[in-house]
């Protein structure tokens, strides 16, 4: 498991993206701060613990999954 936020440096950030794109690593927990820009083939699952402020972040969240013809889980916790 790797993270993504505000906190690490950039080289952090690509380093754990770059792991999570060859399968290195299973689960990549992100904070917006990689809400979008992010091309990585193959997400199966979005699991969002908070809604974004906007519906249009949302469906871009969402849609990491289920990627030219393919299915994807996206699910959302809300309090």
């Amino acid at each position: 498991m790797a993270s993504i936020h505000g906190n690490k440096t950039q080289s952090q950030r690509q380093r754990a993206l770059e792991q999570f794109k060859r399968n290195k690593i299973k689960i990549l927990v992100a904070t917006d701060v990689a809400s979008r820009g992010l091309d990585i083939d193959d997400v199966t699952h979005v699991i969002n613990y908070d809604l974004p402020e906007s519906k249009e972040d949302y469906i871009h969240r969402i849609g990491r999954t289920g990627r030219i013809n393919k299915k994807g889980i996206a699910l959302t916790f809300v309090d």
